[in-house]
């Protein structure tokens, strides 16, 4: 019943005499308000009227009826009415007097015991005092109340700090837990006070997110994790560049497999051009056209083999549908194998050992980085040194597995053959061929002529032995000529002679250099023929065939890179130094053949910011100086004892000079005069000398971008606060951040650390941590400021920091008018953040929010209950309440709707028809982003999705969920008492007072019992003294007793008995499972329900209690839902347009 409503109130009597004495008395504890309350609000002195009630009708009440066990010395339940003297007393303690007029009017007080009031008497008292209510309250109504400043709770900090960085840091997660107060929230300036060692984690936490500022070359960002250390910006740098790489990254076979799709599909006249068709793939367009014009032009290309073209123009059309035929990959083998013997051995591009010369590596690194994608032939080698795999012993006794030993000469790029000659071929047990007769010993060396003479195989008279041979040992040699494969099956006496050994063999081509046609020559041990992919080349770059196929193989090189790009399995992008921390920038064949413009810009911001933020040039210079000290013999020389690689004055022109000097005099480079020239410039001098120019370039660079970085980044930070404080910075506040970060630098800070103190500064200043509006300076209430107003809503709504649109409708003063209001309402209702209002608002009222911290489930009862579907759990009542809100669906729902979200983790959980119907959404989900249909993305196992069906489930609206019926269990057994409770007191705001001490306890677990739970109950709750309170609630959780501890349907308990879900509610009617008690809470308990959310609602918007003067809203908002389907806008809409949520009181 509303305080609004004057009408009488008619008694039953019976009704009355239900409650003793001392659980009216208790109950009446338990609703009592903190002193508090009477400095909320300065109530003016009662009118005459009200003192005539109050002496006439109230106190004479009172003393007959009351005061015998509610006085000074006796006080039942905490409660003294011998206290109360005038109106005054009533109007301070108002929610005490509510619930003694409802239970007055509800005949449970006084109790049964003690003397009665007449019907007329009782009456009087309830109208005199709500009167007297009534009227204080419409005098009152709208007052903003007193709103204390307040810290900000944990989550609105976390989720402030990620607006403000862009990064989910949570640095709260060591805070002890905010507690309640008001109307059981956690944002009231009540419950959210400071303590000293609060303050130190608030410092410790602002510290932890100044350790995510990195400052880049376009000014201030942040990390996804701490930067504390050179190798945490290499990572953050490095990651960049190296996901770049991955992203355009190219697959050869893919493109070779596009080409020759495109080749067939331009023979059907598709229309597309190569860009266009590799666009439509997902392809690079440059680099798709670029192999398409070398592939459609080989015919014309000049020394292009033959077998290539055939290879090529040989592969068959098929139809899109159809798989690629094998000649495809044979093609893409081929260009693979051309590839390898093109561009020849990469070379160690890691050199982890002392002997490294940085200088010198680097040197190298540039060398093989252009020529990536150039063909040159320098690496022919007219001769190669073979190895085999060793040989396995035979397996027994499931008989021997077929070994051969194979070898095989055969043309290379399409050329006529030559004879090679198969060298001093040996079985061995070490990898290398022996250089003495003691290693030849000592690694019990077999020449291959041996082993086959002694194995009398039929291969020693096939191989010609001996036969043209000269140099040593020609009678082990022999000669293959043309293309040759031959075969020496491996007994498994022979096997088990060689176990252990490898054939190694040195292959040379025969006869003049010019005349050496290329050959490709293979020696393996395997249980079928080896591919001849995997041959060596044998080649003289003199030879007459190499001349006649560079213009071909500069192509085709130019096409087929070796590399792309590099990054080390192990090292990433470094350079590869011995002790010394560098990159090496190894990516030219990507940026000149696929990247377009655009690409190529972005690759050198992330290759510049690499650079910038791991101060690679300082680090690799002061690692150089470092390593050549203690590794090498350079400057081991008195003449260089000035240098320390920690001396801040080793990066100094002067000091960069002097020892390049000393440097190249120390290696005999002869310089002129006192200069840094070289009198006869060689190689040598060229790499020193370039690698100490670069160091003074990359210092200068470095130097020249920090300078407009630390600039940028300040004024960035200043940005920052604006955001952070929520309004426009004073002058002194600007002056006092620039004046600390100047310190800072005076201090001797570097810029970052710098701006990471003012950060620090920033999260600790009130203006970012609490939430306050400034002080009325007038005796009534005064209107927010647009800035208070923006604040005011996006910690209401979002739980965070107002964004850009609130601030600039705060800055041009339109925030205050109701019509942007309304604007603002609808844009934060349709934001993904209105999650946080879902989380926040309904997880505190409705006590599901601490579940994935405080889960009272017994796991061990439970082996499959795990953390995955805990979080699902607690997750689906923030994912119903937040389309709820975002849809406007009538607020109702929650008690009986009949749609929820699924993932598949409490899909499966929930099962049956549930589940079913989780995969059929899922289904259609899955195929709408495969049609296009909508904007769906691909569902995975984290796809959330909504799913009709909980009432035939046995469900309905939030009684149903998992977490609310887990949340209200003991452990491995349910508990109907709890769930009962949680739905009358929680939900529907009807208070009890706590139960006895001696109340005993239930058995933990139902299995062990001979009784059921309900049969339990019954016994549990027999005293009269139980009683009265159980027949409110217990009635309410037998209806839910169709589900376990973890929320999953059940037919019967833990101990195999039926499960009996039927319930005698309080009205006397049957409820038969959660659809039965949903349709008596939204029919017959739907007020209490819109009460109860009004109320929690307003004192949640407010963050503080709500007060008398709020009924008339209460009121106001209740009647608003009730003639608008119970849309939450009209909610959202009344408290938002409130003087109290607009105006600001008297401290």
């Amino acid at each position: 019943m509303s305080l609004s409503d004057s009408r009488h109130v008619q008694f039953n009597n019976n009704s009355v005499n239900l409650r003793s004495a001392r659980v009216t008395s208790l109950l009446l504890r338990l609703l009592s308000l903190p002193g508090l309350l009477s400095t909320l609000a300065a109530f003016p002195l009662a009118r005459a009227d009200e003192i005539a009630a109050f002496n006439t009708t109230i106190q004479p009440y009172l003393q007959q009826y009351c005061i015998e066990c509610h006085n000074q010395q006796q006080a039942k339940g905490e409660l003294n009415l011998a206290r109360f003297q005038n109106p005054q007393d009533i109007i301070s303690n108002f929610r005490r007097w509510q619930a003694v007029i409802e239970f007055v009017e509800g005949g449970e007080m006084p109790p049964a015991e003690s003397r009665q009031p007449s019907l007329e008497e009782s009456r009087d008292l309830v109208n005199a005092v709500r009167t007297i209510l009534i009227s204080e309250a419409r005098k009152n109504a709208g007052a903003p109340g007193l709103v204390l400043p307040r810290r900000l709770t944990n989550t609105e900090y976390d989720l402030s700090v990620q607006q403000l960085t862009g990064i989910d840091i949570r640095p709260t997660h060591d805070f002890p837990p905010d507690p309640a107060a008001g109307e059981g929230f956690n944002n009231t300036g009540e419950a959210l006070s400071m303590s000293p060692s609060l303050v130190k984690k608030y410092l410790a936490a602002a510290q932890r997110v100044s350790d995510h500022l990195v400052l880049r070359t376009t000014g201030l960002s942040f990390a996804p994790f701490p930067v504390t250390s050179w190798n945490d910006r290499r990572t953050l740098a490095e990651d960049s560049v190296i996901r770049f790489y991955q992203q355009h990254k190219v697959h050869l076979p893919g493109y070779i497999e596009a080409a020759w799709r495109y080749r067939t599909a331009a023979a059907d006249q598709s229309g597309l051009t190569p860009p266009q068709f590799a666009q439509a793939n997902k392809l690079s367009p440059h680099y798709f056209q670029r192999l398409h014009t070398f592939l459609s032009s080989l015919a014309q290309q000049p020394g292009c083999p033959p077998d290539f073209l055939q290879a090529w123009e040989g592969i068959p059309a098929v139809s899109p549908a159809a798989p690629a035929p094998p000649e495809l990959a044979a093609f893409i083998r081929l260009v693979e194998r051309w590839q390898r013997d093109l561009h020849g051995p990469e070379g160690q591009l890691i050199k982890p050992n002392a002997g490294n010369w940085p200088i010198g590596h680097l040197a190298d690194r540039a060398r093989i980085a252009a020529h990536r994608n150039k063909y040159s032939g320098d690496h022919f080698r007219p001769t190669a040194f073979l190895r085999t795999s060793p040989v396995t012993p035979a397996q027994q006794p499931s008989g021997p597995e077929e070994l051969s030993l194979w070898i095989r000469i055969q043309p290379a790029f399409a050329s006529a053959g030559s004879p090679v000659i198969i060298r001093n071929p040996v079985f061995s047990k070490h990898d290398q061929l022996p250089r003495n007769a003691d290693e030849a010993a000592k690694h019990e060396v077999q020449s291959l002529r041996a082993v086959l003479q002694s194995a009398v195989t039929p291969e020693l008279t096939t191989l010609p032995f001996g036969q043209n041979i000269a140099g040593e040992a020609p009678e082990d040699s022999f000669i293959l000529a043309g293309t040759a494969l031959i075969r020496i099956p491996l007994s498994s006496e022979l096997r088990t002679t060689l176990a252990g050994k490898r054939l190694l063999l040195t292959a040379e081509l025969s006869g003049p250099a010019a005349d050496q046609n290329p050959m490709l020559v293979q020696c393996e041990i395997s249980t079928s023929e080896p591919d001849s992919n995997s041959a060596q080349l044998l080649a003289s770059a003199a030879a007459s065939a190499v001349q006649q196929l560079q213009p071909f193989a500069a192509a085709f090189c130019n096409v087929f890179p070796n590399r792309f790009f590099y990054v080390d399995s192990g090292r990433g992008l470094s350079a590869g130094f011995h002790l010394v921390e560098g990159f090496f920038r190894d990516d030219r064949p990507l940026v000149e053949l696929v990247l377009t413009d655009a690409e190529q810009t972005e690759l050198d911001t992330l290759w510049s910011e690499l650079d910038f933020i791991t101060e690679s040039t300082e680090t690799l210079f002061r690692g150089f100086v470092w390593f050549e000290r203690s590794e090498r013999e350079v400057l081991h020389d008195p003449r260089f004892d000035f240098l320390r690689s920690e001396d801040p004055e080793l990066i100094q022109p002067a000091m960069l000079e002097r020892f390049e000097k000393l440097y190249l005099d120390k290696l005999g480079i002869k310089r002129r005069d006192d200069t840094l020239e070289a009198e006869q410039p060689d190689e040598r001098y060229r790499i020193v000398h370039g690698f100490f120019t670069a160091v003074r370039q990359g210092l200068l660079r470095q130097s020249t971008l920090m300078d407009v970085a630390a600039e940028q980044g300040l004024q960035d930070l200043l940005q920052l606060a604006e955001k952070a404080w929520r309004h426009p910075l004073t002058q002194p506040q600007q002056e006092a951040l620039t004046g600390l970060y100047q310190r800072l630098r005076n201090e001797g800070q570097k810029p970052e650390q710098a701006l990471r103190g003012v950060l620090t500064g920033i999260l600790m200043s009130p203006e970012f941590s609490y939430l306050y509006f400034p002080a009325n300076a007038g005796q009534q209430p005064e209107p927010l400021s647009g800035w208070s107003l923006a604040s005011r809503l996006s910690f209401f709504l979002w739980s965070s920091l107002p964004d850009e649109h609130l601030l600039e409708a705060a800055r041009d003063g339109s925030l205050t008018t109701d019509t942007q209001l309304r604007q603002q309402l609808q844009r934060m209702l349709a934001d993904p953040r209105i999650d946080s209002f879902a989380r926040e608002f309904f997880g505190q009222w409705l006590r599901f929010r601490d579940f994935p911290e405080r889960d009272p489930i017994d796991a061990a009862a439970f082996t499959w209950y795990d953390a995955e579907l805990r979080l699902a759990m607690a997750e689906e009542p923030v994912r119903v309440f937040t389309q709820l809100l975002q849809r406007d669906r009538p607020l109702t729902e929650l008690l009986n709707g009949d749609t929820t979200m699924l993932n598949e983790r409490l899909a499966r959980h929930y099962g049956g028809i549930l589940e079913q119907r989780f995969q059929q959404a899922r289904s259609a989900h899955a195929q709408q982003a495969v049609t296009g249909s909508g904007a769906a993305a691909p569902a995975d196992v984290q796809t959330w999705l909504p799913v009709e069906g909980l009432r035939e489930a046995g469900r309905g609206g939030i009684f149903g969920m998992a977490v609310v019926l887990a949340k209200n269990s003991a452990g491995d057994r349910t508990s109907p008492v709890k769930r009962g409770f949680w739905s009358v007191h929680h939900l529907l705001g009807q208070h009890f007072p706590p139960p006895p001490a001696d109340v005993p306890e239930l058995p933990k677990s139902e299995a062990g019992s001979d009784r059921t739970i309900r049969e339990l109950l019954v016994a549990h709750v027999a005293a009269p003294q139980c009683a009265m309170c159980h027949r409110h609630f217990d009635s309410l959780g037998l209806a839910l007793e169709g589900f376990d501890a973890t929320g999953r349907a059940r037919t019967h308990d833990l101990a195999g008995r039926p499960i009996d879900n039927t319930a005698v509610l309080p009205d006397g009617s049957t409820a038969a499972g959660i659809p039965g008690l949903a349709d008596y809470v939204a029919a017959k308990r739907r007020d209490d329900f819109l009460e109860t959310l009004c109320r929690r609602f307003l004192g949640y918007a407010l963050g503080r209690s709500v007060q008398l003067s709020d009924q008339p809203l209460l009121d106001d908002m209740k009647t608003a839902l009730e003639q608008n389907n119970f849309r939450p806008t009209v909610l959202f809409e009344k408290v938002i347009l409130s003087p109290q949520f607009r105006l600001r009181g008297q401290d």
